[in-house]
Parts: C-alpha cells; sequence; structure tokens
C-alpha cells in the first residue's frame, strides 16, 4: 500500500524519498530558503541533508547532555571556501552560547529567527525571555538587547514589517494568543499587544504576500494580515485526539497552507477556499506535528515526520509535487549541482537551538 494517500482524484505530489537517520521523536523541519539544505532536530540531536541527493551530510557529533533539539533556523553565507573532498566535514561547530543569566532556571529555546537585510538574529525561550543579535560575516554575534515579558511564555519569535527603517520582531504567546512588537536597538515595546484570541502552537510568514499564519491547536491554521493582524481566513484541522501544536508552512506562491495532524496525515489547504485540497499520508496514525516546505530546482517539496518519541527510528518523509513540464528527476539534477557549487563556494550556516541540562542555549555550525 502507498504511503500517500489523497482524497482527491489527481495528486498533485508524490512520495519521493524517506530520510533515515533520527532515532525517537524529530521536533524540528527547516529548509534553507533555495531548498538546498533541509536540517531536522529532535531528542538525538541535529542533522543536515543534501535535498537535491536526499543524502545526509557530515557533521559534528552530538551528546546526550545538550538534549532535544527545540527550534531551528538556517542562513546562508555567500563567499567563503569549503574543500569539496571526500571525506571533508562539510558543518563543523563554531560557537555556543548562554540564553541566561547564572540564577536563572533551564528554560526550552522555543523560537529563533534570522532577517538577512539587517543581519540580526532573533531567540526566544519559556523563560519569558526574547533577544537579539546582530551577525557579522564570521558569525560572530554581538548582543543588541535582552527582554523579559512578565508571566508570557513565547511559542515563536519571528521579524515582522518594516516600521520606517527598523523591521519589528514579533514574540507570540503559547497562550492567551497574544503578540508584542519590539523595535530598536533597546527592544522598546511597539503599541500594545495584538490578541488573536486562540493559542498559538506554530507560525509562518510571507513578507511578498504580507500575510502570517498562526496554528490554533484547537481548531487549525488561522491567516491574518502582517501588518496589523486582521483575520482573513479560519482552516478546519480536526482534532481527533488531544490539542497538540503542529507546524504550519505555506506552499508555492502562498497558494496552499500545509500542517500535520494527528492521525498520520499532512493536510494542504488551499489558501483561498479554504478546503483541503490534499492529504499525504504517513504509514501510521501516529502524530505528525513536524512539518516544512521548500521549492528546490524548481520542484515543490513537502517534508514531515512523525513527533512522538517511540525510541525507535524515525523518518523524514519527503514529497514532491509533479511537474507536468518537468520531471522531478531534471529538477533533483539541477538542485544537485547547485548544492554542488555551494559546497565549494558557499558556507551553510545552521543555526541550532537546544535545551540542555544547566540551561537553554543556541550553537552555530557552519
Amino acid at each position: 500500500m502507498s504511503a500517500v494517500h489523497s482524497t482527491l482524484k489527481e495528486k498533485t505530489y508524490s512520495l519521493k524519498a524517506k530520510l533515515e537517520g533520527h532515532c525517537g521523536a524529530i521536533l524540528r523541519l527547516q529548509a534553507t530558503d533555495d531548498g538546498r539544505l533541509l536540517a531536522s532536530g529532535g531528542t538525538d540531536g541535529t542533522k543536515v541533508w543534501d535535498v537535491g541527493s536526499l543524502r545526509e551530510l557530515e557533521a559534528p557529533g552530538w551528546s546526550e547532555l545538550r538534549g532535544a533539539t527545540t527550534a531551528l533556523v538556517c542562513v546562508l553565507r555567500h563567499g567563503a571556501w569549503v574543500p569539496a573532498s571526500q571525506g571533508h566535514t562539510v558543518f563543523e561547530q563554531i560557537s555556543c552560547n548562554e540564553l541566561y543569566k547564572p540564577d536563572d532556571k533551564p528554560a526550552e529555546v522555543t523560537g529563533l529567527a534570522f532577517d538577512a537585510p539587517t543581519n540580526r538574529l532573533a531567540v526566544c525561550h519559556r523563560g519569558g525571555v526574547v533577544q537579539l543579535y546582530t551577525v557579522n560575516k564570521a558569525m560572530a554575534i554581538n548582543s543588541v538587547y535582552s527582554f523579559e515579558v512578565k508571566k508570557f511564555v513565547p511559542r515563536a519569535v519571528a521579524f515582522g514589517q518594516m516600521d520606517g527603517d527598523e523591521r519589528l520582531v514579533l514574540l507570540f504567546g503559547l497562550t492567551g494568543g497574544h503578540i508584542h512588537k519590539f523595535k530598536g536597538n533597546k527592544g522598546t515595546l511597539v503599541g500594545d499587544a495584538w490578541s488573536v484570541g486562540m493559542n498559538i502552537g506554530d507560525v509562518a510568514i510571507d513578507h511578498k504576500k504580507g500575510v502570517l499564519c498562526m496554528d490554533d491547536p484547537s481548531y487549525g491554521p488561522n491567516l491574518v494580515r502582517l501588518d496589523d493582524c486582521v483575520p482573513l481566513k479560519a482552516f478546519r484541522n480536526q482534532v481527533t485526539k488531544s490539542r497538540r501544536v503542529r507546524n504550519v508552512a505555506f506552499g508555492p506562491d502562498c497558494m496552499t497552507i500545509i500542517t500535520g495532524s494527528d492521525n498520520g496525515v499532512v493536510n494542504i489547504f488551499d489558501r483561498r477556499s479554504g478546503k483541503v485540497v490534499e492529504k499525504l499520508r504517513l504509514h501510521s496514525h501516529e502524530w505528525v506535528q513536524t512539518v516544512t516546505a521548500a521549492e528546490c530546482g524548481g520542484v515543490s517539496m513537502i517534508f514531515a515526520a512523525k513527533s512522538r518519541d517511540m525510541g525507535t527510528s524515525n523518518e523524514i518523509f519527503v514529497w514532491a509535487k509533479k511537474n507536468k513540464k518537468t520531471r522531478f528527476g531534471t529538477g533533483s539534477f539541477i538542485c544537485a549541482v547547485l548544492l554542488f557549487i555551494q559546497l565549494v563556494f558557499v558556507v551553510g550556516v545552521v543555526v541550532v537551538a537546544y535545551e540542555v541540562t544547566r540551561g537553554p542555549r543556541f550553537a552555530f555550525f557552519r
């Protein structure tokens, strides 16, 4: 029986591969903007994958003392030289940064975001703290500000619209549906917090379309305008078990919204009609909370994994959208060639966050 099931007569996505290597729950998936690399994080640490050839890239080992990878963001740096010789370690850790004061209690890192035009990195953790850093060409970071929001549990952080010559930092609360806005070099709060009247499980932003999508664990994705948080559409994602957070992602040209489920299905919604246009089923009825999407070599791709820790091997499912004009093999070949060029002339930097016994940290890998 196929691992992909669709309720429609015509399937637009087909299963291309299952990436093997993780053991236990996979908590985050994050692709680079160009779709060439995929980073995955879970209870057994972080892995990086070549999307074109669908293989795992060599990376440093992972210590259990660091705990699970709970957040990921990918940054591309151009102009560096990396030998593409056999046996070369493609990724290496170059820094590790504390996110708490010595008297603070350990807290899970819940969100990472990077803004390429301003070279700024935003981080948040369950202790109610949001921090902003500048990142230079050598990947050294400098603190801009650290701000604590009292009685607030951050679920995610993102860069919003421009406010003058600065981009706002948006901090999303897990409960209560509040979104705080920060600006400037001192983390000044901008106006009153937006209130969306729901719990927030995950967020996705499309700056070109000016829209923000948030997962409501009790209902489903909610689409709002980015500049003023005015509601646009809600998408019903049936809850058959218990309410848990699910990742959300935008499909090609922001025409679809992709999210997980509690019954082994990845749901693809049409952004305008709000209807489910396709269901991609994994081989079980487990929780599928971990989902992301990217485009590689002109081919739209969806990545998903089970999020329950069963203590056994866990696969990342890779689907590719069918293209009547260009076969997937051609797109995959182009993507693989581009990746080879990247490994020779470009350093891909994966920023990894994880929880350790002493407190939250994040590390740079390149």
